[in-house]
């Protein structure tokens, strides 16, 4: 089951887009990368998105990262690592995206920190922060259910407490398909079977808001 990569971001102080020139200038500096930036990306006014090419990676095919600023963000940038092939698990452990996180943008913020006298870091959520969750009554219902569930074939009675699950869950919002997927599988269903139980639960969530 692969692992969901987390959303890493800088907070910064001062104007973002001055931010995203200095640390591109450090970058191009190092040597280390060939840089573009483009503010106004795609046309999209106040989006600006700068990428750090590495010149020479040992490992991943093609490594390379991008700041990001939105255009309703007022002190974040985004931090994604991209490569045309990650080695040797093509997509990325969590771990593994994490250590160039740091390898590829510390540096250059720990030079840009130095330079600013200011304390700049990378904001990188833990790993179990990203998996998804249910409130405590409706993950009380799941567990009744999978504990008991066939789970390469529904029963009928597994089927009725799947329902009462989705029934009873007193949840704002649904689960995403993806995320309810997930749960499934950590559980033990089979995948092509947990995506199988997932769309029902995203049909039946549905139904349940019409009536």
């Amino acid at each position: 089951m692969r692992d969901y990569l987390p959303p890493i971001h800088i907070n910064v102080s001062g104007p973002l887009s001055l931010f995203l020139e200095k640390i591109a200038a450090i970058a191009d500096k190092s040597e280390r990368f060939d840089v573009e930036i483009e503010h106004d990306a795609m046309g999209i006014d106040g989006f600006s998105v700068a990428n750090f090419r590495l010149k020479k990676s040992k490992q991943h095919k093609g490594l390379g990262a991008q700041l990001i600023i939105q255009p309703d963000s007022k002190k974040e940038i985004a931090v994604e690592i991209r490569a045309e092939r990650w080695s040797p698990q093509d997509p990325p452990t969590y771990e593994a995206y994490v250590k160039e996180a740091k390898a590829l943008i510390g540096p250059l913020l720990s030079e840009y920190n130095r330079r600013a006298g200011t304390r700049h870091r990378l904001t990188v959520p833990a790993k179990e922060k990203l998996e998804p969750k249910l409130p405590p009554q409706s993950h009380k219902l799941f567990k009744r259910f999978t504990n008991l569930a066939n789970k390469t074939a529904l029963h009928p009675l597994d089927w009725k407490r799947f329902y009462e699950f989705v029934r009873n869950s007193r949840m704002r919002k649904p689960l995403a398909k993806e995320d309810m997927a997930r749960l499934l599988r950590k559980e033990g269903f089979p995948e092509e079977y947990a995506r199988e139980i997932a769309d029902v639960y995203g049909h039946l969530w549905e139904f349940k808001q019409l009536v």
